[in-house]
């Protein structure tokens, strides 16, 4: 019952669904990061005089905005009046789920759409 009370009532489905889709979003700006590094001849963009160098700025961006959403995390489950054994479970499914996350975003990404 207290589950229920906590991912309905209480928001935390809502948070879970926030936390993914910053994952992704953050995800994406590394690989557009990535991307930039690895194909500076092919990205025209106005006011960019150095593309690589643009690409890792795009990507430590991402990088630490990964970085935020998952401090971001701890800090509210840190305020949860849990167990530390089922605290340090969530944090190691939520670092596993968002290694499969960033992994699949960045396989999607580099797929041959031809």
């Amino acid at each position: 019952m207290t589950a229920k009370r906590a991912l309905f009532d209480r928001g935390g489905l809502e948070e879970i669904f926030r936390h993914t889709r910053n994952l992704v979003v953050a995800t994406l700006i590394v690989a557009a990061g990535m991307h930039a590094v690895e194909n500076p001849d092919i990205i025209t963009a106005k006011g960019i005089i150095n593309t690589p160098i643009a690409g890792y700025i795009v990507f430590s961006i991402g990088i630490a905005l990964f970085l935020l959403n998952f401090a971001d995390g701890l800090y509210r489950l840190s305020k949860v009046r849990r167990h530390l054994a089922l605290q340090l479970l969530v944090v190691a499914i939520y670092l596993i789920a968002a290694v499969r996350v960033a992994q699949l975003v960045l396989a999607l990404r580099m797929t041959d759409p031809g």
